[in-house]
């Protein structure tokens, strides 16, 4: 790491970011605040080295589509393999971020609680503002709900329904492997 500051790279720590170990955490609801300094570190860690793993460790409690769809894309243009270590809770918007990472490097541990649930907005304005604000939201949860059967190993069927029981959906780690979320427990101990 030789020509870039040392405090620069502390105070990145500080935000999630560990470049030495190139490990990025995601403990925080997923919003413009939260994925900013991850979106940055991740980059500079590409460009540190294109062809080492980085490990994403997320404990998240969701929050905006948005946002989760941004990081989903940027971690789809980096060069390097992505682990995920879903920890704690994953709940929301966090299920596709841990479904995203490198296939066969997707981990949880044994007690993590998972969620997932049909999506809400807030929809307001004159009736055409909301007839379009509605078209542009079916789009973008039909797109989530195509990511999602990407990753995992369950149907846009299964997806659908689940969501359509409009409630929140917990469901366990053992669950998580069994439906291609995460690919096993994560249960290493001293190195």
């Amino acid at each position: 790491m030789s020509g870039i500051d040392k405090d620069w790279v502390s105070a990145y720590f500080e935000y999630g970011v560990d470049v030495n170990n190139r490990r990025v955490f995601l403990d925080d609801d997923i919003e413009d605040c939260s994925i900013s300094p991850l979106v940055k570190g991740l980059y500079l860690m590409e460009t540190l080295d294109s062809t080492k793993p980085i490990e994403l460790f997320i404990s998240s409690f969701g929050g905006s589509v948005y946002e989760a769809l941004a990081l989903y894309d940027i971690l789809n243009t980096l060069k390097c393999p992505v682990h995920t270590f879903g920890y704690g809770k994953i709940m929301s918007s966090a299920v596709l971020l841990l479904a995203a990472g490198t296939a066969g490097n997707r981990w949880i541990t044994r007690h993590t609680s998972l969620l997932t649930h049909a999506w809400s907005a807030e929809i307001d304005g004159k009736s055409f503002d909301i007839k379009n604000r509605y078209q542009h939201f079916q789009k973008i949860e039909a797109d989530w709900t195509d990511l999602l059967v990407k990753h995992t190993t369950k149907t846009k069927h299964f997806w659908d329904k689940l969501a359509a029981k409009n409630c929140d959906a917990y469901f366990t780690a053992d669950q998580a492997i069994e439906w291609g979320v995460v690919d096993a427990i994560w249960e290493e101990k001293s190195r």
